[in-house]
């Protein structure tokens, strides 16, 4: 069993963010629950600094706010492994998410130990330590949490502490302000939201709409949105995307057509079907309806600039000496040929640039891009 403390009282949680301040890096870790609901509900915090391992349980009652208050102090350098996820709860309970992050899976990917390095293979790399998964399916809400829970929990920090200035050594100045670069850029990426009346434009099958079905699909997005936030659930307990645009195409007119839709629940008719019908009406009765989106793929030109693209990534990726997947993935680069092609300019003004626009990619790579997509079309 490793060591760590439990914190489940005030006087416990300040004394060791007091102390916390004192360490060059923290080593840090999430639990959470979202199986059946909008909001993920935080089970457990993972921390180590130095030699202080402590698992502090939000479920005790605890006041976090000196956690909080710790991480947001931009002296306090944070270490974390592929924190995607762990940055959501923590914007969604301390209100924002610390930019002074060192993700070591994206370091990993920068030493060329692959895209996507998991935390188990990590520790088994550099430690040789094979980890015990078989915790990995706890209900981290419940209570009390066995020995053998809060040990695999614990594991999570203590190998990540020791491993991170192993994993940095191997990289040059260069590549760890990259490294920092993509870490800051991951979490500023999982902080925004796309405003709801532009979810349509990201809607994966909306070319299969004519332009009054666009308009209804643009309204049952804001709907499910609005639905799931307020109810608390998933947005597919509300309406699957199959579900929507269904819905979009055929237009229902009364409660009795919504019932062959679909997979649309017999629940979500009964407590919500009349505000879906006036978001059917709202869509059908704008004056001016959206245009047109094609599938990606069969626009005129998308093959040769997506090659082009394709090929500015894998220089600038030779050049750097990563793997092109580092760089930029196939959705990244459709991506960005969706905003130069399909976002009007209004929706343009409202959302963040792509991926390969911004940051340290931007830097390297948008020049070239935007004459690719202005040169091909």
């Amino acid at each position: 069993m490793l060591p760590f403390q439990l914190i489940t009282t005030h006087a416990d949680l300040l004394a060791f963010c007091e102390q916390a301040r004192q360490a060059p890096y923290l080593a840090l870790d999430t639990e959470f629950v979202r199986t059946r609901t909008y909001y993920a509900r935080l089970g457990l915090l993972q921390v180590r600094a130095a030699d202080q391992l402590v698992l502090i349980d939000p479920t005790s009652g605890v006041d976090l706010e000196p956690f909080w208050q710790l991480l947001k102090d931009p002296n306090v350098h944070v270490v974390i492994h592929a924190g995607g996820e762990d940055y959501e709860i923590l914007a969604q309970n301390m209100g924002q998410i610390p930019t002074h992050i060192f993700d070591t899976q994206i370091a990993a990917a920068f030493a060329g130990h692959g895209e996507a390095m998991g935390y188990a293979a990590m520790v088994k790399h550099y430690d040789d330590v094979e980890l015990d998964k078989s915790q990995s399916r706890t209900d981290w809400l419940q209570r009390p949490l066995s020995a053998e829970q809060l040990d695999y929990a614990a594991a999570d920090v203590f190998y990540l502490h020791d491993i991170y200035p192993r994993l940095r050594a191997e990289l040059s100045d260069e590549k760890i302000a990259l490294v920092e670069a993509e870490s800051a850029e991951q979490v500023i990426r999982r902080a925004q939201q796309v405003p709801p009346q532009w979810l349509y434009l990201f809607f994966g099958n909306a070319w299969q709409c004519n332009q009054q079905q666009l308009a209804v699909l643009r309204e049952l997005m804001m709907w499910r949105l609005e639905r799931a936030k307020k109810s608390d659930i998933p947005l597919g307990f509300v309406a699957k995307d199959h579900t929507l645009l269904e819905l979009a195409r055929r237009m229902p007119e009364n409660l009795g057509h919504l019932r062959g839709i679909t997979d649309l629940s017999p629940v979500t008719i009964r407590y919500a079907g009349e505000s879906l019908l006036a978001a059917v009406r709202k869509g059908q009765a704008v004056e001016s309806f959206p245009a047109l989106l094609e599938r990606l793929t069969d626009m005129r030109g998308y093959k040769p600039v997506f090659n082009a693209i394709k090929q500015a990534v894998a220089a600038l990726a030779k050049e750097l000496g990563v793997e092109p997947g580092l760089i930029a993935s196939r959705r990244q680069i459709n991506d960005v040929i969706h905003w130069e092609w399909q976002i009007p300019a209004a929706a343009k003004s409202d959302l963040s640039l792509p991926d390969l626009y911004r940051s340290w990619r931007g830097a390297k790579l948008k020049a070239s891009l935007e004459a690719i997509l202005q040169r091909d079309r």
